[in-house]
């Protein structure tokens, strides 16, 4: 089992709080949002390209206490294990249903955030991409923008785990697309070839 699906609340709130230590100002979600952005994009398992470019964009380059670099290096490896599995959908840092909806609303809106921006700084220009990946990428933007009323009742609830389950999919897709999916290989290393500096 992922440990995105066991004990979640425990990953997320140690994060949360190793971050509030390293005055990053930035979430769990969206942190990790960008980092399965990044792998989703091909980010190879064994790069640690993601740690410079996050530390510059976060934390000014003031670099990440010991604890943090491991911990971070740690949910990398799961989640490119979780991508990996083809029996898992994407994995997605946010509290469960145990926590208030509206943090949960607000979690999944940061988490899409950054995986758009991890995906634009691993990718670069998106003119490339298939239609389908397009399409999705529009999904998650959209997503990132939505707001639920009456967010006590049942339906808003169900509203929300089906944005969720969406959010699972259309990045699982985006990732089978560009990194399982052979016939990408090569868009990928043309890609890199041209994208070296991300600015």
């Amino acid at each position: 089992m992922s440990v995105f699906e066991e004990n979640i609340n425990d990953l997320y709130d140690r994060f949360e709080e190793l971050l509030a230590e390293a005055d990053c100002e930035i979430t769990a979600a969206e942190f990790q949002g960008i980092l399965c952005g990044m792998i989703s994009a091909g980010l190879q398992r064994s790069s640690l390209s993601w740690l410079e470019q996050i530390n510059a964009l976060i934390n000014e380059n003031n670099g990440f206490s010991n604890e943090l670099s491991q911990f971070t290096k740690m949910l990398v490896e799961e989640s490119h294990q979780a991508f990996a599995d083809d029996d898992l959908l994407a994995p997605i840092l946010i509290p469960d249903d145990s926590y208030p909806m509206v943090d949960r609303l607000e979690s999944l809106s940061v988490w899409s955030q950054g995986f758009l921006l991890g995906f634009g700084l691993q990718f670069g220009d998106r003119n490339t991409l298939e239609k389908e990946i397009k399409e999705s990428l529009t999904d998650i933007a959209e997503i990132s923008q939505v707001s639920i009323e009456n967010d006590d009742n049942e339906d808003a609830k169900m509203a929300l785990e089906t944005l969720i389950e969406h959010i699972k999919v259309a990045v699982k897709m985006i990732y089978m697309e560009l990194v399982r999916n052979p016939k990408s290989e090569s868009k990928l290393s043309a890609q890199k070839a041209g994208s070296k500096t991300v600015h």
